[in-house]
């Protein structure tokens, strides 16, 4: 009996021992288990932290190069303000240029044509034969002016008193034979009034008349006018320049004529010269 039951009380100690060493082991795995477990989910927390630490930096960046942006773009603003403003200032000194340099086209072709009637009045005055200065006349007109339909009236006085007949025709046939009463149409009253008549090319042709009349005046007396009917194709209307060459033609060419006419009526120029002696 009392082996048996040393037998079963050894067996029963061996078996709280085996199930205490169970116990102990699975407590412990349990522990590591969640030792582990807790190790894991404390790497997860830094690497959250990390992770938090990251975005804040990130954050930081972004703001600052938020601001890094906007100044640039302020900058960029500043600088179209700028680009703009100095177009601008280029593109009124190229109208400024372009406007010089047309005017200074404009007065080099005015000084040509002033140089051309300079060359053509010592011509005129040169020209001791009136048709000759009327051919002159003609072409100065013609190339200066651009007239391209013209003629040349002079004074004649008459019993009725002072009209104007035309000496000098060029495309305008139709003038020659005929008169013009003193003071009457443009043509009479620029003689009268010693005043050029300029009208509008297009509407003195609708209405068949003289598109100017220019007085050929010496000291204070008409001596004749010359009248323009037509322009050149190319020739619109007059300029200014245009004006200043009537004037100049129409005081040289007075004088011209007038000189003209009274060569003719000598024997040349020893007899001019005498009759200076004689003076």
């Amino acid at each position: 009996m009392n082996k048996e039951y040393e037998k079963k009380e050894e067996k029963g100690l061996l078996n709280f021992e085996a199930k205490s060493e169970e116990f102990l082991e699975t407590f412990f795995r349990k522990g590591a288990e969640f030792t582990e477990q807790l190790l894991l989910e404390v790497q997860k927390s830094r690497a959250k932290i990390n992770e938090l630490k990251e975005e804040n930096i990130n954050l930081r960046s972004q703001l600052a190069s938020d601001d890094a942006v906007k100044d640039l773009l302020t900058k960029i603003k500043l600088l179209e303000e700028e680009k703009k403003s100095i177009r601008q200032n280029a593109d009124h000194a190229v109208k400024e240029y372009k406007d010089y340099e047309d005017k200074y086209i404009e007065m080099e072709k005015e000084l040509d044509q002033m140089a051309n009637l300079y060359v053509a009045s010592a011509q005129l005055h040169a020209a001791m034969d009136t048709n000759t200065i009327m051919g002159i006349l003609e072409q100065l007109l013609m190339q200066l002016v651009g007239a391209s339909s013209l003629g040349i009236f002079l004074k004649e006085e008459t019993e009725k008193g002072p009209v104007l007949r035309p000496v000098h025709a060029f495309h305008c046939d139709e003038i020659k034979g005929t008169h013009v009463e003193w003071n009457s149409v443009p043509i009479g009253e620029t003689a009268a009034t010693q005043v050029s008549h300029i009208a509008e090319p297009l509407t003195a042709q609708k209405e068949n008349m003289p598109i100017a009349c220019i007085p050929l005046v010496l000291v204070d007396t008409t001596i004749g006018v010359i009248v323009i009917y037509e322009l050149l194709e190319q020739k619109k209307a007059f300029v200014p320049v245009d004006f200043e060459i009537f004037r100049l033609l129409g005081e040289h060419g007075a004088a011209a004529i007038t000189g003209s006419s009274l060569f003719s009526r000598t024997e040349g120029i020893s007899d001019i010269l005498n009759s200076f002696e004689t003076l």
